[in-house]
C-alpha cells in the first residue's frame, strides 16, 4: 500500500514533515495492528536526484508513505477496501493539493507504471484552455460511482522570479542575454572558476553567495555584472524583476500539449465505469480546440479485447474446418458448433452468480472453451454414425448413443471441472488473478455439457430425418 501526496508549490520541508505525521496518524486509525507488517515514510529530495532517476517523485513539498499488509488470507479486508477507507480519511488534510492512494507496492508502481486504470488524455494548443477543461472534467468524473482518486497530471504552477532584461540598455553597455544569465546563475548556484594548487595537490574553488544571501530576493537586483570595459552594472539598472508563477513541466504528445485526467476504480468493473464516463462526455460541451481520447488500462483493454476477439473467431473457424475434414461433412460440424453458444450462456450465468466481470483472463477462458466444449458433442455424434452404419434405425441409434456415451461424456467433463475447481474457488494470495479463468471454464463446461446431451441429438435427429425423407429412405 502506498500514499503519495504533494503540497502547494513553495511549501517548506517542515510543512511536508507535518503532513507526513498527519497521514501516519490516519493510517494508524484505519489499518488495524494485526493487518500491518511494517511501514515507512520519506519526504524531500535525495542527494543528487537519485530518487528521481529511480522513478520517484521528489521535492521539498512531496512525500510518500507506504506500509506492507499481511497476506490476504490473514485479514478480513482486501487491499482495495483499506485503500478506499484511507483515501476518505486523508483527502481533506489541509495544505495537500494532490494525493494518490494505491493498493500496490512502490517497486510494482515503477516497473508497471504509475498510471491509473481510467485515463483521459486532453490534447490541444492552449495550455490554459486545457487546464480549465481538465478541472471541469475532474468534477464530472468524481460524480461517477466507482470512480475514485481522480487527479490531473498537470502539476500546480510554482513560484518563479522573472528577470526581463532591457535589451537596448544591455546592448549599449556591451552585454548580451547569455552573459547576464550566466552571471546571475553563478551568484546563486555557484561556479568553479579555477583551482588552487599546492605541492601537487589541487582543490576546486567554488564561488557563490552565502546561503543566507542567496535565499533573499532583495539581493537579486543588486547582483553586479561586469562589462567588457570593467565597469560594474547592477542588475536592477538593466532588467525589470517581478515575481510570478509558471508550470513545472509541459507534456506533449504528437507535437501538441496534453493533460491527463486519471482515476482509480473501486467495486465496479472498468468497462461499466468507462461506459458511464462516455455518457458524461457526450453531455459536456467540449471546446473545439481540445481533442479527447482514452488511455491507460482502458486503451490497453480495448487493444487486448480486439486481439482476443480475432483469436476467438479464428478458433471457431479452425475448429469447424478440422471437424469438417474429419466428418467429411459440412452439416455435422455445424450441428456440433451449437455447443459453443451454450457454453457462452453458461459463462454469462456463472458471471452473474459470482459477480465476475469480463476481463483478459476470463476472455482467454472463453477462447479455450471453443476447443473444449465440442469434444462431448463429437463423441456423441460419432457414435450415432457408428450405430447407423451397423444398421440401426435413426431413432434407435440416437437413443442408444445417448445411453452408451453418457458415462464417458460425464467422466471427461467432471475430470475437467474438478481440475478447474481449485482455480475458481481458492482465495489464497494471488488467487484473484486466476479465479476468473476457473469460473469461466466451470460455467461454460457445466451448462454446455448438460444441454449438449439433449440438444445435439435432437438437432441431429431432426436434420437427419428430413434428409432421409427427401431420399425416400426408411428411418
Amino acid at each position: 500500500m502506498e500514499v503519495r501526496f504533494r503540497l502547494t508549490e513553495g511549501s517548506r520541508i517542515e510543512e511536508t514533515h507535518n503532513a507526513v505525521l498527519k497521514i501516519l496518524n490516519e493510517v494508524d486509525q484505519v489499518v488495524k495492528p494485526e493487518e500491518m507488517r511494517h511501514s515507512y515514510a520519506f519526504d524531500g529530495e535525495t542527494k543528487e536526484g537519485i530518487g528521481v532517476a529511480l522513478g520517484f517523485e521528489q521535492g521539498p513539498n512531496v512525500g510518500s508513505i507506504g506500509f506492507k499488509l499481511v497476506n490476504k488470507d490473514q485479514r478480513d479486508r482486501s487491499s482495495e477496501d483499506v485503500a478506499y477507507a484511507l483515501r476518505e480519511r486523508v483527502k481533506d488534510i489541509p495544505g495537500i493539493t494532490k494525493i494518490k492512494v494505491r493498493a500496490t507496492d512502490p517497486i510494482t508502481s515503477i516497473l508497471m507504471g504509475a498510471g491509473k486504470p481510467i485515463s483521459l488524455e486532453l490534447q490541444g494548443n492552449d495550455l490554459e484552455e486545457l487546464l480549465g477543461f481538465a478541472k471541469k472534467l475532474k468534477g464530472v468524473m468524481e460524480q461517477i460511482p466507482g470512480l475514485v482518486d481522480v487527479e490531473i497530471s498537470q502539476k500546480d504552477p510554482r513560484p518563479e522570479i522573472w528577470v526581463n532584461v532591457d535589451r537596448q540598455k544591455a546592448s549599449q553597455l556591451g552585454l548580451n542575454l547569455t552573459t547576464i544569465g550566466w552571471t546571475v546563475r553563478n551568484y546563486f548556484y555557484g561556479l568553479d572558476p579555477t583551482e588552487y594548487r599546492e605541492a601537487g595537490d589541487k582543490w576546486d574553488i567554488f564561488t557563490r553567495l552565502t546561503d543566507n544571501d542567496k535565499d533573499k530576493l532583495k539581493n537579486l537586483p543588486e547582483v553586479p555584472i561586469y562589462t567588457q570595459e570593467g565597469r560594474i552594472v547592477r542588475l536592477k539598472n538593466i532588467a525589470h524583476i517581478t515575481e510570478g508563477r509558471g508550470p513545472i513541466e509541459i507534456e506533449r504528445k504528437n507535437r501538441q500539449r496534453f493533460i491527463k485526467v486519471e482515476g482509480d476504480t473501486y467495486k465496479r468493473a472498468l468497462g461499466a465505469v468507462t461506459d458511464d464516463l462516455k455518457k458524461k462526455l457526450k453531455e459536456m460541451e467540449i471546446p473545439s480546440g481540445i481533442r479527447i481520447q482514452f488511455g491507460g488500462e482502458v486503451e490497453e483493454q480495448r487493444k487486448v479485447f480486439k486481439d482476443l476477439t480475432i483469436l476467438l473467431l479464428m478458433g471457431l473457424v479452425l475448429v469447424y474446418m478440422v471437424m469438417a475434414s474429419l466428418f467429411a461433412s459440412f452439416r455435422d460440424p455445424f450441428i456440433i458448433m451449437f455447443t459453443v453458444p451454450l457454453a457462452f450462456c453458461g459463462v454469462i450465468f456463472a458471471f452473474y452468480l459470482t459477480g465476475t466481470t469480463l476481463g483478459i483472463m476470463s476472455f482467454m477462458g472463453v477462447v479455450m472453451l471453443v476447443g473444449i466444449v465440442v469434444n462431448n458433442a463429437i463423441v456423441l455424434l460419432n457414435y450415432i454414425h457408428l450405430l447407423q452404419k451397423r444398421g440401426l434405425p435413426l431413432e434407435e441409434a440416437v437413443k442408444q448413443a445417448g445411453k452408451s456415451r453418457l458415462r464417458p461424456v460425464l467422466m471427461t467433463t467432471l475430470t475437467t471441472i474438478f481440475g478447474m475447481l481449485p482455480m475458481a474457488v481458492f482465495k489464497s494470495v494471488g488467487a484473484e488473478a486466476w479465479n476468473p479463468l476457473g469460473i469461466t471454464m466451470l460455467g461454460g463446461l457445466s451448462v454446455s455439457t448438460l444441454i449438449t446431451l439433449v440438444l445435439i441429438p435432437t438437432i441431429y435427429f431432426l436434420l437427419e430425418k428430413r434428409r432421409l425423407q427427401r431420399k425416400g429412405l426408411v428411418l
